[in-house]
């Protein structure tokens, strides 16, 4: 889902650019990391926008509570086997252009456009996003000197320039359900034979 999602914003980024920057068929934007293992620049990332994943946050400020559904002989109930996980991802938007750093600043200047024009992704206006994906908003982040000096430390690249989002946000949900017996009777605790009636082989010593 996570690829699913940024696989389909840099198609569209890529999409806009060309058309913005008449680049004809070459690409313009691309998912990918900006450096290496190794400390050096991809060759599919050079002279482009590279969107890059530099973080997930699971989201806690949304809670739900457990769904319970019943079959139609009402013997069982059933219930999603665990609830949904929710992440916030943070993205990078990054113009690698080591030679030409006015083309550079170009196509981060019409990048910035790109996502000021479009900061929500749906099924709507987005079809390619797929039915497993409901919606996307950006929210351009804004860092201190400090924050932007560790971040370029952790990705272990000199600086250049480019802007954060938070892409609020995916939510990870399986489909697949479990039974949970459906309780007859309960036995008030005090009354120890109940308990015994109820389950045969459970005896109680006293």
């Amino acid at each position: 889902m996570i690829y699913q999602a940024l696989d389909t914003v840099a198609n569209e980024l890529n999409d806009y650019l060309v058309a913005r920057l008449h680049k004809g068929g070459e690409r313009a934007a691309v998912l990918n990391a900006i450096v290496g293992q190794e400390g050096s620049i991809p060759m599919n990332s050079r002279d482009r926008v590279v969107l890059s994943l530099i973080n997930l946050e699971h989201e806690t400020a949304m809670q739900f509570n457990p769904i319970f559904f019943q079959n139609k002989e009402k013997t069982n109930t059933k219930k999603p086997e665990n609830l949904p996980y929710n992440f916030n991802l943070d993205v990078l938007v990054t113009v690698v252009f080591e030679d030409n750093y006015e083309e550079g600043l170009k196509h981060l200047s019409e990048a910035i456009y790109f996502f000021q024009t479009k900061n929500v992704f749906n099924i709507e206006n987005t079809p390619r996003l797929g039915m497993g994906i409901q919606e996307l908003t950006f929210e351009l982040i804004k860092l201190s000197y400090h924050q932007e000096h560790s971040l370029w430390g952790a990705i272990g690249a000199k600086y250049m320039p480019s802007v954060l989002f938070k892409i609020r946000m995916l939510s990870f949900q399986s489909g697949q359900l479990i039974d949970v017996p459906q309780i007859a009777q309960i036995a008030p605790a005090k009354d120890k034979s109940s308990i015994t009636q109820l389950n045969p082989s459970h005896s109680i010593q006293n």
